[in-house]
Protein backbone atom coordinates (compact mmCIF):
# COMPACT_ATOMS: atom_id res chain seq x y z
CA UNK A 1 0.00 0.00 0.00
CA UNK A 2 1.24 3.69 -0.97
CA UNK A 3 0.95 5.42 2.53
CA UNK A 4 2.20 8.63 0.20
CA UNK A 5 -1.19 9.68 -0.97
CA UNK A 6 -2.80 9.56 2.16
CA UNK A 7 -6.10 12.52 1.47
CA UNK A 8 -5.56 12.22 -2.32
CA UNK A 9 -9.20 13.66 -2.52
CA UNK A 10 -10.90 16.46 -4.11
CA UNK A 11 -11.66 19.82 -2.93
CA UNK A 12 -14.81 19.15 -1.81
CA UNK A 13 -13.89 16.05 -0.18
CA UNK A 14 -11.31 18.01 2.12
CA UNK A 15 -14.07 21.15 2.53
CA UNK A 16 -15.88 18.19 4.02
CA UNK A 17 -13.26 16.80 6.40
CA UNK A 18 -11.80 20.25 7.42
CA UNK A 19 -13.00 22.33 10.72
CA UNK A 20 -16.48 23.89 10.23
CA UNK A 21 -15.62 27.72 8.48
CA UNK A 22 -12.83 26.43 6.99
CA UNK A 23 -13.18 24.49 3.57
CA UNK A 24 -13.69 28.31 1.78
CA UNK A 25 -10.04 28.58 2.56
CA UNK A 26 -9.22 26.48 -1.01
CA UNK A 27 -10.88 28.90 -2.60
CA UNK A 28 -9.17 31.96 -1.89
CA UNK A 29 -5.71 30.34 -0.98
CA UNK A 30 -2.82 29.35 -3.50
CA UNK A 31 -2.17 25.30 -3.68
CA UNK A 32 1.56 24.01 -3.40
CA UNK A 33 2.98 20.41 -3.96
CA UNK A 34 5.59 19.75 -1.63
CA UNK A 35 7.86 16.48 -2.04
CA UNK A 36 9.12 14.51 0.97
CA UNK A 37 10.92 16.89 3.61
CA UNK A 38 10.25 19.90 2.39
CA UNK A 39 9.73 22.90 4.74
CA UNK A 40 6.42 24.28 4.76
CA UNK A 41 7.78 26.91 7.30
CA UNK A 42 10.56 27.40 9.64
CA UNK A 43 10.53 28.56 13.27
CA UNK A 44 11.19 32.16 14.00
CA UNK A 45 10.23 33.27 10.34
CA UNK A 46 8.01 36.27 9.75
CA UNK A 47 4.80 34.28 10.24
CA UNK A 48 2.65 35.62 6.98
CA UNK A 49 0.55 32.68 6.06
CA UNK A 50 -0.85 29.61 7.05
CA UNK A 51 -2.22 26.54 5.35
CA UNK A 52 -4.75 23.97 5.14
CA UNK A 53 -3.52 20.15 4.36
CA UNK A 54 -5.09 19.23 1.01
CA UNK A 55 -3.57 15.56 0.93
CA UNK A 56 -1.10 14.33 2.49
CA UNK A 57 0.59 14.51 6.15
CA UNK A 58 2.87 17.71 7.41
CA UNK A 59 5.06 16.57 10.10
CA UNK A 60 4.74 20.09 12.66
CA UNK A 61 8.01 20.16 14.97
CA UNK A 62 10.35 22.01 17.71
CA UNK A 63 14.11 22.09 17.30
CA UNK A 64 16.21 21.29 20.49
CA UNK A 65 19.51 23.18 21.64
CA UNK A 66 21.43 19.55 21.09
CA UNK A 67 20.28 19.55 17.03
CA UNK A 68 17.68 17.23 17.64
CA UNK A 69 13.70 18.06 17.27
CA UNK A 70 10.71 16.68 19.04
CA UNK A 71 7.66 16.76 16.82
CA UNK A 72 4.24 18.43 18.22
CA UNK A 73 1.97 17.37 16.11
CA UNK A 74 0.81 15.55 12.46
CA UNK A 75 -1.55 17.14 9.94
CA UNK A 76 -3.86 15.65 8.32
CA UNK A 77 -5.89 15.96 5.28
CA UNK A 78 -8.20 18.92 6.15
CA UNK A 79 -6.14 20.26 9.40
CA UNK A 80 -4.61 23.59 9.44
CA UNK A 81 -1.26 24.53 10.27
CA UNK A 82 0.81 27.32 11.20
CA UNK A 83 -2.96 28.45 12.34
CA UNK A 84 -1.14 29.64 15.89
CA UNK A 85 1.98 31.67 16.20
CA UNK A 86 3.90 33.84 18.74
CA UNK A 87 3.11 36.69 17.64
CA UNK A 88 4.47 37.88 14.35
CA UNK A 89 6.81 34.36 13.80
CA UNK A 90 6.31 31.18 13.54
CA UNK A 91 6.84 29.45 16.78
CA UNK A 92 7.46 25.97 15.61
CA UNK A 93 8.72 24.17 12.20
CA UNK A 94 6.89 22.36 9.83
CA UNK A 95 7.59 20.07 6.59
CA UNK A 96 6.32 17.53 4.57
CA UNK A 97 6.17 13.97 5.46
CA UNK A 98 6.15 12.48 2.08
CA UNK A 99 4.37 13.89 -0.84
CA UNK A 100 2.22 16.61 0.28
CA UNK A 101 -0.66 19.33 -1.12
CA UNK A 102 -1.54 21.97 0.51
CA UNK A 103 -3.31 25.44 -0.04
CA UNK A 104 -1.59 28.41 1.67
CA UNK A 105 -3.57 31.38 2.49
CA UNK A 106 -2.19 35.01 3.55
CA UNK A 107 -3.28 35.99 6.99
CA UNK A 108 -3.83 39.54 5.74
CA UNK A 109 -6.87 38.08 3.39
CA UNK A 110 -7.71 35.59 6.02
CA UNK A 111 -8.39 38.48 8.13
CA UNK A 112 -10.27 40.42 5.76
CA UNK A 113 -12.32 37.42 4.75
CA UNK A 114 -13.14 36.55 8.62
CA UNK A 115 -14.54 40.54 8.44
CA UNK A 116 -17.18 39.24 5.80
CA UNK A 117 -18.08 35.60 7.03
CA UNK A 118 -18.34 34.71 10.81
CA UNK A 119 -18.06 31.08 9.81
CA UNK A 120 -14.55 31.17 8.92
CA UNK A 121 -13.85 33.24 12.10
CA UNK A 122 -15.85 30.69 14.16
CA UNK A 123 -14.08 28.20 12.33
CA UNK A 124 -10.38 29.50 13.86
CA UNK A 125 -11.30 29.64 16.63
CA UNK A 126 -12.50 25.70 17.08
CA UNK A 127 -9.35 24.74 15.15
CA UNK A 128 -7.02 26.84 17.80
CA UNK A 129 -9.17 25.19 20.24
CA UNK A 130 -8.80 21.43 18.72
CA UNK A 131 -5.25 21.87 18.78
CA UNK A 132 -4.99 22.71 22.66
CA UNK A 133 -7.07 19.77 23.30
CA UNK A 134 -4.51 17.81 21.12
CA UNK A 135 -1.87 19.21 22.63
CA UNK A 136 -2.95 18.31 26.16
CA UNK A 137 -3.71 14.79 25.51
CA UNK A 138 -0.58 14.68 23.92
CA UNK A 139 1.59 16.24 27.66
CA UNK A 140 -0.69 13.13 29.02
CA UNK A 141 0.70 10.66 26.49
CA UNK A 142 4.34 11.69 27.42
CA UNK A 143 4.27 12.13 31.06
CA UNK A 144 1.99 9.24 32.09
CA UNK A 145 1.69 6.00 29.64
CA UNK A 146 4.27 3.19 28.56
CA UNK A 147 5.84 2.89 25.18
CA UNK A 148 3.42 0.40 24.27
CA UNK A 149 0.39 2.91 25.57
CA UNK A 150 1.71 5.46 24.00
CA UNK A 151 2.59 3.86 20.36
CA UNK A 152 -1.44 2.14 20.83
CA UNK A 153 -3.07 5.82 21.40
CA UNK A 154 -0.83 7.00 17.98
CA UNK A 155 -1.94 4.05 16.08
CA UNK A 156 -5.67 5.07 17.05
CA UNK A 157 -5.59 8.38 16.69
CA UNK A 158 -4.31 7.53 12.61
CA UNK A 159 -6.54 5.00 12.21
CA UNK A 160 -9.39 7.57 13.04
CA UNK A 161 -8.19 9.88 10.36
CA UNK A 162 -6.92 8.31 7.85
CA UNK A 163 -7.77 4.12 8.35
CA UNK A 164 -9.21 1.91 5.81
CA UNK A 165 -12.08 -0.41 6.96
CA UNK A 166 -11.72 -3.93 5.25
CA UNK A 167 -14.42 -6.22 4.89
CA UNK A 168 -12.91 -8.97 7.49
CA UNK A 169 -13.28 -5.97 9.93
CA UNK A 170 -9.61 -5.10 9.93
CA UNK A 171 -8.27 -1.38 9.07
CA UNK A 172 -5.07 -0.67 7.17
CA UNK A 173 -3.53 2.28 8.97
CA UNK A 174 -1.49 3.91 5.96
CA UNK A 175 1.66 5.62 7.63
CA UNK A 176 3.73 7.61 5.35
CA UNK A 177 6.02 8.87 8.24
CA UNK A 178 9.05 6.58 9.39
CA UNK A 179 10.01 4.69 12.50
CA UNK A 180 12.01 7.52 13.95
CA UNK A 181 9.25 9.98 13.17
CA UNK A 182 6.91 8.39 14.84
CA UNK A 183 9.82 7.99 18.04
CA UNK A 184 10.02 12.14 17.43
CA UNK A 185 6.59 12.21 18.04
CA UNK A 186 6.06 10.12 21.13
CA UNK A 187 9.37 10.64 22.59
CA UNK A 188 10.62 7.48 22.40
CA UNK A 189 13.60 5.65 20.54
CA UNK A 190 13.11 4.53 16.90
CA UNK A 191 14.59 1.11 18.08
CA UNK A 192 11.88 1.18 21.13
CA UNK A 193 9.05 1.92 18.14
CA UNK A 194 10.46 -0.68 16.26
CA UNK A 195 10.49 -3.42 19.32
CA UNK A 196 6.90 -2.44 20.23
CA UNK A 197 5.35 -2.59 16.76
CA UNK A 198 7.00 -5.96 16.68
CA UNK A 199 5.04 -6.77 20.37
CA UNK A 200 1.96 -5.80 18.83
CA UNK A 201 2.20 -7.58 15.62
CA UNK A 202 3.83 -11.02 17.46
CA UNK A 203 0.61 -11.05 19.67
CA UNK A 204 -1.79 -10.28 16.56
CA UNK A 205 -2.91 -7.09 17.64
CA UNK A 206 -1.33 -5.58 14.43
CA UNK A 207 -0.12 -6.58 11.02
CA UNK A 208 2.95 -4.35 10.02
CA UNK A 209 2.79 -3.90 6.25
CA UNK A 210 6.36 -4.16 4.56
CA UNK A 211 8.53 -2.44 3.60
CA UNK A 212 7.21 -0.07 6.32
CA UNK A 213 4.56 1.80 4.75
CA UNK A 214 1.56 1.36 7.80
CA UNK A 215 -0.27 -1.25 10.22
CA UNK A 216 -3.32 -3.48 9.54
CA UNK A 217 -5.58 -3.18 13.32
CA UNK A 218 -6.37 -6.79 13.12
CA UNK A 219 -8.12 -6.39 17.09
CA UNK A 220 -9.10 -2.95 17.37
CA UNK A 221 -10.41 -3.94 21.06
CA UNK A 222 -7.39 -5.24 22.03
CA UNK A 223 -5.55 -1.93 21.01
CA UNK A 224 -7.99 0.10 22.65
CA UNK A 225 -7.47 -2.06 25.82
CA UNK A 226 -3.39 -1.64 25.68
CA UNK A 227 -4.01 2.14 25.61
CA UNK A 228 -5.35 2.19 29.47
CA UNK A 229 -3.84 -0.76 30.29
CA UNK A 230 -0.16 -1.03 29.07
CA UNK A 231 -0.34 -4.72 28.96
CA UNK A 232 -1.74 -6.94 26.43
CA UNK A 233 -5.13 -8.41 27.00
CA UNK A 234 -5.25 -12.17 26.04
CA UNK A 235 -6.06 -12.55 22.23
CA UNK A 236 -9.50 -12.64 21.10
CA UNK A 237 -10.67 -15.68 20.44
CA UNK A 238 -10.76 -16.59 16.72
Amino acid sequence: MGAAVIGARSAWAVRENAPAGLGILDAIGVIRHLTPHESLAVEGDAADRFHLVMSGVVAAYKATADGRRQIIAFHFPGDPVCLSTAGTVYDHSAEAVGHVTVCSVSRTRVREYTKQVPSLRHGLLDAVRREMAAAHERLLWLGRKTALERLACFLLECASRVGEPQGNGHQVVPLPMNQQEIGDYLGLASETVSRTLTELGRDGTIEVLRPFSGVVIRDMQRLEATTDEGTLQPAAGP
